[in-house]
């Protein structure tokens, strides 16, 4: 995926959602913490609310391990983040996030978009990245997108997923993630033990 030093702009699409606030920017807080992801990583909120950053913060507060000793590194983290109100299904938000990525980490930064929107959306949230957001590749620039939530309601609606995102993004750009599934197979794996 490329060295550590290099700029990544990381969006999380679905930012003001309970996936995001419980799970998702925990976790990267304590990625950044334990300095598991690179310093010049620039992470962008991006959901249909009408918030700031400051009140994602706060909403994720609760759901946040700070301890006295890492409250300058948490300072840090949140000084890294940035929050953009956008639709899903036009193209001129998407613009304006591409340029917000622009003018922040560079046209040349890798991009990891992070899907944790309804199913019902990732048509065009896809269609709007690739159209838009992708990253510069004469610059050597990656792109990943990663889908989390589960991936269509039923085995048709999977592989019409599929076969869109396959028709965008080469297989090695894509990540799907289904954390319901997931979920049980560690429970199953937790009542082995």
């Amino acid at each position: 995926m490329g060295s550590l030093t290099e700029s990544c702009a990381f969006v999380i699409f679905g930012a003001s959602g309970d996936l995001a606030k419980r799970k998702i920017y925990p976790t990267l807080w304590l990625l950044c913490r334990d300095n598991s992801i690179p310093k010049d990583t620039v992470f962008f909120g991006y959901a249909r609310s009408d918030l700031t950053k400051d009140q994602v913060r706060e909403r994720c507060s609760p759901f946040m391990k700070v301890s006295s000793e890492d409250q300058d590194s948490y300072e840090d983290f949140w000084r890294r983040n940035l929050y953009l109100r956008g639709s899903y299904d036009k193209r001129s938000d998407f613009e304006t996030l591409n340029e917000l990525i622009n003018k922040t980490v560079g046209p040349g930064a890798n991009r990891l978009f992070y899907l944790a929107v309804l199913p019902t959306v990732f048509e065009s949230v896809t269609s709007n990245l690739k159209g838009c957001c992708m990253a510069g590749e004469e610059e050597g620039a990656w792109t990943r997108i990663v889908i989390e939530k589960p991936f269509g309601k039923d085995s048709e609606s999977s592989d019409k997923l599929s076969r869109h995102v396959a028709s965008l993004f080469p297989e090695e750009e894509l990540f799907r993630i289904d954390h319901y599934l997931g979920k049980e197979m560690v429970q199953n794996l937790m009542l082995v033990r």
